[in-house]
C-alpha cells in the first residue's frame, strides 16, 4: 500500500510559547510533517533543510515591515512554498497590506485547532484562505455589509456568546465555558457592539428576538 506523503511545514513565529504550540498541535495531524520552527530576527537567512510546502508566519508585533520581510525572505528560499499568515490583528490597513505582500491565507490567532488544521490543509492545496470574522469585517466597513447586519448571519461562537451575555454571565465565565481566552472573548462582545451599534452589552439579548 503507497504512503499518502506528507505535507511539510516551516514555523516561523517570533513568540516562542505561540511557535511551541503551534508545533504542539500541527505535529499531531498525520499527514503534518514539521521541518522547522524557529523564531525570525531581521538580518537572519531563512535556510529550510528541504523547501516547504506551507510556511506559517506569526508575529506578535504589529509592524507590516518586519512581516513583509519576513514574508520576502522565506519566498526567496522557497518560491513554492504557500505562506499561511497568521496575526492576531483585524483592522483594513493590515489586512490589506499583509494581502498585498502575497501570502496565500490569513487566519486570526483565536482561530480553532481545527479551523487552523483546515486552513493549513487547503492552502497547501492553492485554495485562497481568509479568516471569516475579518472578511465580515472589511465588508461590514466598505458598505457591503448588507445581511451582516442581521442576527441570523452571526457565527455559531457569536450566537452562543450573545447567550451568554444574556444570562449575565461574565467575560470571565464565558471563556471558562467556551475555552477562550477572556480577552477572546472581550474583543467578540466589543465587536458584536461596535457591529449592531449598541452601547451596553445588556443590549445584545435583542439579537436573540431576531433569531426566534
Amino acid at each position: 500500500m503507497q504512503k499518502t506523503e506528507k505535507t511539510k511545514l516551516a514555523i516561523i513565529d517570533d513568540c516562542v510559547i505561540f511557535r511551541t504550540g503551534l508545533r504542539c498541535i500541527l505535529s499531531e495531524v498525520p499527514h503534518f510533517e514539521i521541518i522547522m520552527c524557529r523564531d525570525f530576527n531581521s538580518g537572519e537567512n531563512i535556510d529550510f533543510s528541504e523547501p516547504p510546502d506551507v510556511i506559517l508566519i506569526h508575529s506578535t508585533a504589529k509592524d507590516l515591515e518586519f512581516q513583509a520581510e519576513m514574508l520576502n525572505r522565506a519566498k526567496e528560499v522557497a518560491p513554492l512554498a504557500k505562506v499561511l499568515l497568521i496575526s492576531e490583528f483585524s483592522d483594513m490597513d493590515y489586512l490589506l497590506e499583509s494581502l498585498m505582500s502575497g501570502c496565500d491565507g490569513y487566519v486570526l490567532r483565536d482561530v480553532s485547532e481545527n479551523a487552523l488544521i483546515r486552513a493549513v490543509t487547503n492552502v497547501s492545496t492553492e485554495i485562497f484562505v481568509f479568516d471569516r470574522n475579518a472578511i465580515g469585517k472589511f465588508l461590514q466597513l466598505h458598505g457591503r455589509g448588507g445581511s451582516l447586519g442581521s442576527a441570523r448571519n452571526l457565527s455559531p461562537r457569536e450566537m452562543r456568546v450573545v447567550e451568554m451575555v444574556s444570562e449575565g454571565m461574565t467575560n470571565e465565565k464565558i471563556g471558562a465555558e467556551l475555552e477562550l481566552a477572556t480577552g477572546t472573548v472581550k474583543n467578540i462582545v466589543s465587536d458584536l457592539l461596535s457591529r449592531f451599534k449598541y452601547q451596553k452589552r445588556s443590549q445584545l439579548v435583542k439579537l436573540l428576538n431576531e433569531v426566534q
